[in-house]
């Protein structure tokens, strides 16, 4: 049996949003969904142990899956679903629960979060950690627009992002845009002497298709345009995502505090794109 497609709630609005997209990406590609709800254990001595049967927390989470459960039967009925309610701390347990799905989808923000913010700690948590892909769904667009991007940079020594955007849009029968920005450092060796923009763009687009080709020969039925862009790769990726269903983006997590698993580019996407954002880590 295929992996499942594993979707969490908490009672927000866009957790049930997440369920929605984690429905419909299960049913086109054929694997079932596990809809999944966290909820702080009892403590004594230390020791965390289930809320029993009756506790009003275990029942509330109980509604909250049965009321997910309902909502994907009606619009997916011939879906096979599941739901599990776990005791422990969200992001710990979400986490575990990643390493043996095909994806795993939240909302952008739970109940919990403050409201100035875009993101919650769970939702920055799992893209930072979890590995394979994590979706985060924050609105969806109310027209199927039939379009993915997905951000690319060469340099890159794997490719998992590449790797699932080509997968969803032949699932969708998409077309896939694969950004890919770049700059040049600014100094002062490149201030005395002039380089040829022109033809560095130029260089930079046969690379980018050149690294391209394995996964254009892999998915022929996939439409794809690159475009390569100088400038910020956050700006390009969150500009092209207004018109995209979903935004795929790598998460390296290169920067100096190495603890900060997440990426500035996925952390920048993840804050300002339109729609759902898709941050794919490798696998161990």
């Amino acid at each position: 049996m295929s992996e499942p497609i594993i979707a969490g709630v908490d009672g927000s609005r866009g957790a049930l949003a997440a369920v929605l997209w984690a429905a419909d990406d299960a049913a086109r590609r054929g694997c079932d969904l596990r809809i999944v709800h966290v909820e702080e254990p009892l403590l004594h001595g230390g020791q965390p142990y289930e809320r029993s049967a009756d506790d009003p927390v275990r029942r509330e989470g109980e509604r909250l899956l049965a009321e997910a459960a309902a909502m994907v039967a009606e619009s997916r009925p011939n879906l096979h679903t599941s739901t599990e309610l776990l005791f422990g701390d969200p992001d710990e347990i979400l986490r575990a629960q990643a390493a043996e799905a095909a994806v795993i989808v939240v909302g952008s923000r739970g109940i919990g979060g403050f409201t100035g913010l875009l993101l919650g700690s769970v939702s920055l948590g799992l893209a930072g950690h979890a590995p394979g892909p994590v979706v985060v769904v924050r609105g969806t667009p109310a027209v199927v627009q039939g379009e993915i991007v997905a951000g690319f940079d060469p340099e890159d020594a794997v490719h998992p992002a590449l790797d699932y955007a080509f997968e969803e849009a032949q699932a969708r029968g998409a077309r896939l845009w694969v950004v890919h920005a770049w700059d040049l450092p600014s100094s002062r060796v490149s201030a005395a002497f002039p380089l040829d923009l022109e033809f560095i763009a130029q260089a930079r687009q046969k690379h980018v298709h050149d690294m391209l080709s394995p996964w254009l020969n892999r998915y022929p039925g996939v439409i794809v345009t690159e475009s390569v862009f100088r400038g910020n790769p956050i700006a390009a990726l969150c500009e092209t995502s207004a018109h995209a269903d979903l935004v795929v983006v790598g998460s390296r997590g290169r920067g100096v505090i190495r603890s900060a698993m997440l990426g500035s580019v996925s952390h920048g996407v993840l804050h300002y794109a339109s729609g759902p954002v898709a941050v794919v880590r490798p696998r161990a």
